[in-house]
């Protein structure tokens, strides 16, 4: 666990990019200071599949401002990744990207072209790309499995992770770490199947390794909802993000989806920022940031 890479000053913030494949530098520029502010100190962001160049200088402003940068290699659903994934890797490891998520949320059908969740089918395609991340020096992220998925997200890793024993391929997770989604709803930051169920993929992982992986956050929150007002959702983000700063050793980020829009409007609500204007939930991250405003 202690040669797993960690950001400078790491205090388990997190938030996921705008989810869209690229940006232009006025962007980065805008939307990377603005994670500063809040004191994140990881992003996820989205890459084309095995396309390299076109997050580059995303990638260097992140590392410079002290971000760790989370890859999710982008397919549309679960089909083999096409191109060159061990020589993207390699390009942006030399870069700073250590941390690589590949597919999402295989449990869910949204994600596997409406096909049903098959464990199977996922390691079938997660193996090898694992491998050539491996290769390229890269740590492959497993999952991240949906907590609302159409298989239940923790029968569907304690099957993988058996199916993995079972293929003799069990070595693919020794860089290995565990992407998660743990979305909230109006559930409790004390509910074990909210904020807490990293406590759940946890046992899951040592019950059937013997040894704890890395637990990455790549997607979350507690987004505004007929349950949940906006004084309810500042209160239960920046509660969660204060849980962070003494979390378990195996918890390594908490990241919030998302920091701005992109290109689909049902994403609006969800951003931290409308149109370039914080909302109360980014005020409220830069007023408990450790020096950061928002």
């Amino acid at each position: 666990m202690a040669d797993y890479p960690h950001p400078p000053g790491d205090n388990g913030r997190g938030v996921h990019w705008i989810p869209t494949l690229s940006q232009a530098s006025e962007v980065v520029d805008r939307y990377v200071d603005q994670a500063a502010a809040m004191d994140m100190r990881w992003v996820v962001f989205l890459n084309d599949g095995a396309n390299a160049g076109a997050n580059d200088y995303l990638v260097q402003r992140l590392v410079k401002a002290g971000i760790e940068p989370v890859m999710r290699v982008y397919s549309d659903g679960l089909v083999p990744i096409q191109g060159d994934l061990t020589t993207m890797v390699r390009h942006y490891v030399s870069l700073g990207v250590r941390y690589f998520q590949l597919y999402n949320e295989p449990n869910l059908k949204v994600e596997t072209g409406g096909q049903p969740p098959d464990v199977a089918r996922y390691l079938d395609l997660w193996v090898p790309a694992a491998q050539k991340v491996v290769a390229g020096g890269g740590l492959p992220g497993f999952g991240a499995l949906s907590p609302q998925g159409d298989a239940d997200d923790r029968e569907f890793l304690r099957q993988a992770l058996e199916e993995l024993k079972a293929r003799g391929q069990l070595s693919t997770l020794d860089h290995g770490w565990l992407a998660m989604h743990n979305y909230t709803g109006a559930r409790p930051l004390t509910d074990p199947d909210g904020f807490l169920r990293f406590q759940q993929y946890d046992a899951i992982l040592r019950a059937e390794l013997g040894h704890p992986l890395p637990i990455i956050g790549t997607e979350g929150g507690t987004q505004l909802s007929s349950a949940v007002t906006e004084s309810q959702q500042i209160a239960m983000v920046t509660q969660a993000y204060e849980y962070m700063r003494q979390r378990e050793p195996y918890n390594f980020a908490y990241t919030y989806w998302i920091i701005a829009n992109g290109s689909d409007p049902a994403w609006e609500s969800q951003a931290l920022f409308h149109s370039d204007r914080p909302t109360a939930l980014a005020l409220a991250l830069g007023a408990s940031a450790t020096g950061g405003q928002a």
